[in-house]
């Protein structure tokens, strides 16, 4: 077997980059291209080599993700590619090794990515980081929110600030939604006119003119018109409520709405008339550090004391073994114990992921024989240190 050799991709490579990339997911070369020349490009391009030859690339997103109090540094993962001719030969497992090793450098505590079939990453130990149903309904289903009080604004880039401080805001208690920068906001949110189709925007402003809440959407053309929400976002059940009244004055544009929101959220009952609802998955991920990601979760301020986990990892070694986790005041410090200490539970990498985000409750883990807890007095401790709303992503990279 050649060896084979991960490194950043160059310049004098983007050629067959744009080749690879339209053989996996048959994009416009022209259109990658103007990707790679762009000025605001938040993904690092990250390729495996054999024979001196690109075979198999993708793109590292360095992003910081909400985590209630405190943020958490994650890499994602996007646009991983093989040329047909170079696959099953083994080039996407070396690259997830790789890239994983250089996020674990680099202060990294989780891999995030979108994947094509989850059984195929399940392998290498990632696993659902979150779910979020999608919501769909015709706009006359709207109607019983119609708008009370205050006024809707349509806004655009200058009103950035304003919408990413009722995003923080809203979802500030969650695992889960990236912290945005300017431009992400402009050019993936709101859409650069010169790329794409931009998203309209709209904020409710109280009586007061504070913003409230907001509306991102889009409509698409086609046999059946749909009004495709990017995001709604509001900062306290009443301006939640008029901006969903927004959405039924677009009665004679459209015949379908859609939406996502967080998993928990019991949107159905706001609603007289229920919604039809799906539920997806976003992102799947791998815990790179299982001692560093312990020691930077932040965990309730009143827990106070001391859980031992055996955790299993068949992928990355240096996840395998057992770990001391002392939280005191809503600060966690882990430590990695010799192999024959005794551990309060028992689980393997994947399931700790899911209990880092709060996909997966301890105790439900243990009901179906995904974690085992010999001390049930660790399990309870464990319940009470992952404790609080399900995760929500709404970015995609």
């Amino acid at each position: 077997m050649t060896e084979r050799i991960y490194h950043a991709i160059p310049e004098s490579d983007y050629d067959r980059y744009v080749v690879i990339n339209q053989q996996a997911y048959g994009t416009d070369p022209a259109a990658t291209r103007r990707w790679l020349a762009a000025s605001f490009r938040p993904g690092e391009l990250r390729g495996v080599y054999a024979d001196q030859q690109l075979v198999t690339q993708m793109e590292l997103y360095p992003l910081t993700l909400m985590a209630g109090r405190t943020t958490l540094a994650v890499g994602g993962i996007g646009s991983v590619a093989t040329p047909p001719e170079e696959r099953r030969r083994g080039h996407v497992a070396f690259l997830l090794q790789s890239v994983c090793a250089e996020m674990r450098e680099r202060g990294m505590h989780l891999a995030l990515l979108g994947a094509f079939k989850d059984s195929f990453y399940g392998r290498y130990g990632w696993a659902t980081f979150s779910e979020r149903r999608i919501y769909s309904g015709s706009p006359d289903q709207f109607a019983h929110f119609r708008l009370q009080h205050g006024r809707f604004e349509s806004v655009g880039p200058a009103a950035i600030g304003e919408l990413d401080s009722i995003y923080r805001g809203a979802l500030r208690g969650r695992i889960g939604p990236f912290t945005r920068t300017t431009e992400w906001w402009r050019d993936f949110l709101l859409g650069d006119p010169s790329r794409q189709t931009p998203n309209h925007a709209f904020v409710w402003r109280d009586d007061t003119g504070q913003a409230r809440s907001y509306l991102i959407y889009k409509i698409t053309p086609g046999e059946k018109r749909v009004l495709r929400c990017r995001e709604i976002v509001a900062l306290d059940p009443q301006a939640r409520q008029q901006i969903l009244g927004l959405l039924s004055n677009f009665d004679s544009q459209v015949e379908q709405i859609t939406f996502g929101a967080p998993s928990d959220a019991p949107v159905n009952l706001l609603f007289p008339d229920p919604l039809e609802c799906t539920v997806e998955t976003m992102m799947m991920a791998r815990v790179i550090d299982v001692a560093a990601l312990l020691s930077a979760y932040p965990y309730p301020k009143e827990c106070r004391g001391k859980l031992t986990i055996a955790v299993t990892d068949r992928w990355l070694a240096h996840n395998n073994g057992i770990f001391e986790l002392e939280v005191d005041g809503g600060q966690g410090q882990c430590t990695q114990l010799s192999a024959d200490q005794p551990a309060g539970i028992h689980c393997d990498a994947r399931v700790l992921g899911q209990l880092i985000s709060r996909q997966l409750r301890p105790r439900v883990a243990a009901a179906f024989g995904l974690l085992n807890a010999p001390d049930r007095s660790a399990l309870a401790f464990a319940e009470a240190l992952f404790a609080g709303l399900a995760p929500f992503l709404s970015d995609e990279f």
